[in-house]
């Protein structure tokens, strides 16, 4: 077995080998490459100027002479090394000696061999350039023609229906007109005849039976159980309800579009069908996959008999209202195509082919015109009098421009203007589309990235194990990942709509090359530069990040930093990132460092007026974390804020009190006003209380109580010892003074406390009283003896009291 996989992986590898040399050996050269695009470009000159080439024909060529033109630049662009060596070579060389100077014969010979090695080479890049502007002007000319073209189909006017001959002349081709109809219709009874007579009659009833079953039990089959993964298998959210939508528009789309080409492939089975009715029966296929494709998806979006699943917000009566416009617009679209493919293919007169134009945008318009109508009682008055929800800006500009669009039509059908009319009900209901496509799309877009990546997502902690990061930055990435992805949406929706008025990719294209640079005050700035400098904007954003965490998390706990310098050593270092991660996006933008200097310059006429508190606090917090006289983790005292320096950032300080709440005091006012840090030099707290005792107490045994009490409390330091002291004796009590010190400035009321309780206690326990009762003496004259006060049964009788003698 091991020799056998060595031979297979040695046979492998010469395989590969015999191919990549086959791929150089057959690689053509660079004037074959030229060659090559020149008989390009000369059949898209060639088959340009035929008169009847189609719309669908000339965007092909342009197409093709844009690739052309693209190969043409990137053979230059092979090319121009070579050239620049060339170059090089010759230079070394050097000029020829003047006239009369001898010159050794090996040299010019070698000189002679460089400038023509050189002009062969400029000359291929030249011959290459003026290929590739060559083909671009054909290009250009391909997109006039077209244009010239779609102006003319739509400015061609015709019999109005208001005038006679707009319907007589219908009626004087009609007999043609049905001859040839019928002549069509006999070819395709033929061609289904042989179908079931040629021996594929069993191909045919299998087809379709299961074109049918495809279309009616599979499809609902398939829709119960997309119900069922949605509902009971995907995480809660708003992305049950766009992935509904989104898998029963496919549905529809697929079961219907398939059991159509399943009929085809039956009734085809043995290539019967001529070369009409085989085109024509495409077409309805096509058409059918697209008219199912617009039903499932207004089906999917109105979800009449769902409110819960619906994604627009719509009224439950407006979406029953709406119920039914999906498939009428559907059927109309199906069948006005399938009537244009038919009078192409038939060849019917123009009288019936204006006819038909005339039906179709009749049709179209009243149908979207009844839809907006029904739509915009979403936005009436309820009865109550509560106003409508407000409704997005876009939805209200695309269906004002919609009705316009239908009062142009209308205007354009009556005047004769048959061709405009038509198109622009075409393009009603196309933009129409294409809007709820893209609507569809980008609601899924968000919804996906905010279930995987949000961090109040379902997903979010999944999300959060296999990225390993903040759930802050997943939060942010999905926003800026749903954002692209909905700008790359919103660009091919616009190209989707273009395509309808004669443009198309390329053209978006173009006008993206003309956007390539513009300038502003002299300042030239190039999309492709602003995009790098938002990259590198965001990259250097991360790498700070990463620096920053690394400092504080990995280096700066192993040194001997304490704690308030670590945080505020890292934040410096974030302030000098940020200010380096934008000067390297202003250069990577194109501002050199003299259009900064102007900016700067610029900038400081409004920091003279209305920026100078902003630059002073901004300037006042670059002290604080270089000086560090308050730091995070101090407890400070500034007017009536005394609390925890929590942090410092670029123009205020947070400061957390007592009760728990944030104060936020400008950087400014720690250096231009007293500030009391209370950990500064020193981390300990004081405890002080004084505690007022009678003056016949022992003050000796009240000392030794409240020195017991500290000495005891496991909070108090022993170093400095603690400290009882008589601070003053009045004529009433002794004031007792006690100090002691604790580990930080923030246990001091607590400990405070505890001590109060225990000296209390302690002095209740000894049997020390804590306050003397007054006596009351009252004194007479003369040398009467002292009497005690009456009590309240010995005092005299006020005239008030009740008589009691009774």
């Amino acid at each position: 077995m091991r020799i056998l996989r060595i031979f297979f992986v040695a046979l492998l590898l010469a395989g590969s080998g015999a191919t990549f040399a086959q791929a150089d050996d057959a690689s053509p050269s660079p004037a074959q490459q030229i060659d090559d695009l020149r008989g390009q470009l000369d059949q898209i000159e060639k088959a340009m100027k035929d008169d009847k080439i189609t719309d669908a024909a000339l965007d092909d060529l342009r197409s093709k002479s844009s690739d052309v033109a693209s190969q043409a630049q990137k053979v230059s662009t092979t090319l121009q090394p070579t050239r620049d060596a060339a170059k090089a070579r010759l230079d070394q060389l050097g000029p020829p000696p003047a006239a009369g100077t001898k010159e050794a014969p090996e040299l010019a010979a070698t000189r002679k061999d460089a400038k023509k090695a050189f002009d062969a080479v400029d000359a291929q890049i030249k011959q290459v350039d003026g290929l590739a502007l060559e083909a671009q002007q054909t290009a250009n000319q391909l997109a006039d023609l077209r244009r010239i073209r779609f102006q003319e189909t739509i400015s061609r006017r015709t019999n109005s229906p208001l005038s006679r001959p707009f319907w007589s002349e219908p009626a004087a081709a009609f007999p043609r007109d049905s001859a040839n109809l019928r002549e069509f219709a006999q070819t395709v009874q033929s061609d289904v005849a042989n179908s079931w007579t040629n021996g594929n009659r069993t191909a045919l009833i299998a087809c379709v039976v299961m074109g049918l079953l495809l279309m009616t039990g599979v499809r609902f089959y398939i829709e119960h159980r997309v119900r069922h993964l949605t509902a009971n298998r995907m995480p809660p959210g708003r992305l049950r309800r766009s992935a509904l939508i989104l898998g029963i528009a496919l549905t529809s789309t697929l079961t219907t579009g398939l059991g159509t080409q399943l009929f085809y492939l039956g009734l085809n089975w043995n290539d019967t069908f001529s070369q009409e009715t085989d085109g024509v029966a495409l077409a309805i296929v096509h058409l059918v996959f697209f008219g199912a494709f617009v039903a499932g998806l207004g089906r999917a979006l109105i979800s009449a008999k769902r409110p819960s699943w619906r994604l627009p917000a719509i009224p439950d009566e407006t979406a029953m209202a709406l119920r039914r416009f999906p498939m009428l617009i559907s059927l109309a679209v199906v069948l006005f195509y399938f009537l244009k493919i038919l009078n192409h293919t038939i060849g019917t007169s123009l009288a019936a082919t204006v006819l038909t134009s005339s039906l179709q945008a009749i049709v179209l318009t009243v149908l979207t015109a009844l839809a907006l109508q029904r739509l915009g009682r979403t936005h009436h008055h309820d009865e109550d009098g509560t106003p409508p929800p407000p409704r997005p800006i876009w939805a209200s500009l695309f269906i004002a421009a919609a009705w316009i669009a239908i009062v142009a039509s209308w205007i354009g059908l009556l005047t004769g203007f048959i061709a405009f009319a038509s198109f622009v009900a075409g393009q009603v209901v196309w933009t129409t589309i294409v809007v709820a496509a893209t609507y569809l799309a980008m609601r899924l877009v968000d919804d996906l990235f905010e279930t995987l990546l949000s961090e109040k997502g379902p997903m979010s902690a999944r999300a959060q194990a296999i990225f390993g990061t903040h759930p802050k930055l997943l939060d942010q990435a999905g926003v800026l990942l749903s954002g692209v992805v909905r700008l790359g949406l919103f660009l091919f929706g616009l190209t989707a709509v273009l395509s309808g008025f004669g443009a198309g990719a390329a053209d978006i294209l173009v006008i993206g090359s003309k956007l390539q640079s513009f300038k502003i005050y002299d300042v030239e700035l190039k999309p492709s530069q602003i995009l790098s400098s938002i990259a590198l904007f965001f990259l250097g954003l991360v790498a700070v990040r990463v620096i920053k965490s690394w400092m504080a998390e990995q280096y700066l706990p192993r040194t001997s930093l304490d704690p308030g310098m670590r945080s505020s050593l890292t934040t410096l270092l974030g302030y000098v990132g940020v200010v380096v991660v934008v000067a390297i996006a202003l250069l990577a933008m194109g501002l050199s460092v003299q259009n900064v200097a102007w900016v700067a310059s610029a900038l400081s006429v409004g920091i003279g007026f209305g920026l100078q508190a902003i630059v002073q606090n901004f300037v006042s917090g670059l002290i604080l974390l270089a000086e560090r006289p308050v730091k995070v983790g101090d407890w400070v005292v500034l007017d009536d804020a005394e609390g925890d320096v929590r942090r410092i950032n670029v123009r205020a300080t947070e400061i957390q009190v007592a009760d728990r709440s944030t104060i936020i005091v400008p950087n400014s006012s720690f250096i231009t006003k007293p500030v009391r840090n209370m950990t500064m030099a020193n981390p300990q707290g004081r405890v002080l209380f004084k505690l007022p005792m009678p003056l016949d107490s022992d003050p000796v045994d009240v000392r030794e109580h409240m020195l017991e009490a500290m000495r005891a409390h496991a909070s108090v330091q022993e170093n400095p010892a603690p400290l009882v002291m008589l601070d003053n004796v009045d004529r009433t009590a002794m004031t007792f003074m006690a100090i002691c010190y604790v580990g930080s400035p923030r246990d001091a009321g607590g400990v405070k406390s505890d001590l109060l309780f225990d000296i209390l206690a302690r002095l209740r326990g000894a049997e020390i009283p804590l306050l003397r009762p007054q006596d009351l003496v009252l004194r007479t004259g003369g040398g009467a003896p002292e009497l005690t006060g009456p009590t309240a049964a010995g005092a005299p009788k006020s005239a008030t009291d009740p008589d009691t003698s009774n």
